[in-house]
């Protein structure tokens, strides 16, 4: 259980986000919207312990997780990067196996039982055949279902995804949404960040708003994600449209058959 109680983040004289708190229910997605700068990724680094909170306390499974160590959060919380290029000269099978690492003895290396679970995390997500190629000649998206197959690989039970659509083709953004979801169904609890309200309605319980000024919000996602606080989150007049036009729209844009969209030279 990943929880947040009265949590201020930010820096050494810069507090960025009070008075945010919330419990991550098992086989829940939290989404987290906000403005660049807002704290979003600042939130992340408090809920792994990599970043002291400046007040209040987050938890994991009962214990302060500013209290445990790197390994221990491993154990139990994965964290999916935004897209990178890193990992040159690795094929797939060896990048997921690294996520094996917290669960092996001092200078161990990932055996024949970790290498199965690599191979059934990257069958699950239908990349199977990924698993000789090099990673660095993936494409974006094929990239990034591999970090979400490696993510697996952990067998933690919470997924914290920074912006996993990001620098994705249409396409590809909703697969990625759409695996997310599948993830839900196994009961594996997420957060994720987004720059897309869309995203948030698509799959997300709950979303989660820091404003540039600090205000937090959380909520159901229907409730939050709403004309109003939308056009205050971002500074710029926004409508949610509800959609009629039956399942291939569906599909494509949200569960709730709404998309946000910028009222373009209305002010």
């Amino acid at each position: 259980m990943l929880s947040a109680q009265n949590l201020s983040i930010g820096y050494s004289g810069r507090l960025l986000a009070a008075d945010i708190s919330f419990t991550l229910g098992d086989g829940e997605i939290i989404a987290i919207l906000g403005p660049n700068g807002s704290g979003k990724t600042t939130l992340f680094r408090t809920l792994l312990g990599l970043l002291p909170a400046l007040h209040g306390t987050a938890l994991l499974n009962d214990r302060d997780s500013a209290a445990l160590t790197p390994d221990m959060i491993a154990r139990l919380i994965a964290y999916v990067p935004q897209i990178s290029a890193s990992f040159a000269n690795f094929s797939v099978l060896e990048v997921v196996e690294m996520a094996r690492t917290p669960h092996l003895a001092w200078y161990s290396s990932p055996g024949a039982a970790d290498r199965a679970i690599a191979e059934s995390a990257l069958a699950e997500l239908n990349i199977g055949d990924f698993a000789e190629r090099e990673f660095s000649e993936l494409s974006g998206g094929e990239r990034q279902l591999v970090m979400i197959a490696r993510a697996l690989a952990s067998e933690a039970k919470i997924l914290l995804m920074d912006e996993p659509t990001a620098s994705l083709d249409f396409g590809n953004q909703f697969l990625i949404l759409d695996e997310i979801a599948k993830l839900k169904s196994r009961g594996v609890s997420i957060i994720f960040t987004t720059h897309h309200p869309d995203h948030a309605l698509r799959i997300a319980d709950r979303t989660l708003t820091i404003s540039r000024h600090g205000q937090v919000q959380i909520g159901s996602t229907r409730a939050v994600l709403n004309a109003a606080s939308l056009t205050a989150l971002y500074g710029i007049s926004i409508d949610l449209i509800d959609s009629s036009h039956g399942p291939s729209i569906a599909a494509s844009l949200a569960a709730s058959h709404a998309v946000a969209r910028p009222l373009l030279g209305t002010g």
